[in-house]
């Protein structure tokens, strides 16, 4: 059975389409057929985190458009064979129904056993992606009180919808952002989130570099390694936690 996996946040900027990346790659190498689809419409990123943006033909808006099937305008990973990637539309939808964005994502549902929806932020189409499509919701925040007071709305919100079904991703973990902030230890993320904690990646200049030229780190590498767990707990293998010390 597919499962649907969506990346969202309360407040943009905080890693959401790294992290969809990264744990997409995680559950390809693991042997999953693994669609990310982006929901950002008009904002369109991952293609070049990819390395795909000039293979692109059609894309998410072409879809809900009707100028062509789901299975059209997605595309495979060149790098890793079992990813695939339906991209946003680069020029925002002046106007489309979601009920069609449900029925392209559930037709898909056939071809993969592994979907993630990379939402955009906020509570308009990210919630109701949640709600009418997913199995699992990763809340990404990072260590700064206002994207800690955006996540907790988020996760107030799917409590309200009756979703149970999520946890919290810290990305950007770093001494410098906890200095600068007045978070004191992760403790203080999750509690403020009031999520449970699936996973932490530290700041790491080579998964930038490497997302910037649409690059995809190999798999020793420490974020790698910190994908190729989350993958795993959210199929509920248990993996435990390593965290570096702040």
């Amino acid at each position: 059975m597919t499962k649907i996996i969506s990346v969202t946040s309360g407040k943009g900027g905080v890693g959401k389409s790294t992290i969809s990346a990264g744990v997409a790659a995680a559950f390809a190498r693991r042997g999953k057929k693994t669609l990310i689809v982006e929901l950002d419409l008009g904002l369109r990123g991952l293609d070049l985190m990819l390395g795909m943006e000039n293979r692109i033909v059609y894309d998410l808006g072409d879809v809900l458009q009707g100028r062509c099937l789901p299975w059209d305008a997605v595309m495979q990973s060149e790098e890793i064979p079992r990813l695939w990637y339906l991209a946003a539309p680069s020029r925002t939808l002046l106007q489309f129904r979601f009920e069609d964005l449900v029925k392209c994502v559930n037709d898909l549902k056939e071809k993969f056993d592994i979907i993630i929806l990379d939402t955009p932020a906020g509570l308009g189409i990210s919630m109701m992606a949640v709600r009418d499509l997913s199995d699992y919701a990763v809340i990404v925040a990072t260590p700064d009180p206002v994207c800690i007071r955006d996540g907790a709305k988020v996760a107030e919100m799917m409590e309200e919808m009756h979703f149970s079904d999520y946890g919290v991703m810290i990305n950007r973990v770093s001494r410098a952002a906890v200095r600068k902030s007045s978070i004191h230890d992760l403790d203080d993320v999750i509690d403020g989130v009031g999520a449970p904690l699936i996973g932490v990646l530290t700041e790491d200049l080579a998964l930038q570099n490497a997302q910037s030229r649409g690059l995809i780190l190999p798999e020793d590498t420490r974020p790698s390694k910190v994908f190729l767990a989350l993958s795993k707990r959210l199929e509920g293998i248990y993996v435990p936690l390593v965290i570096d010390r702040l």
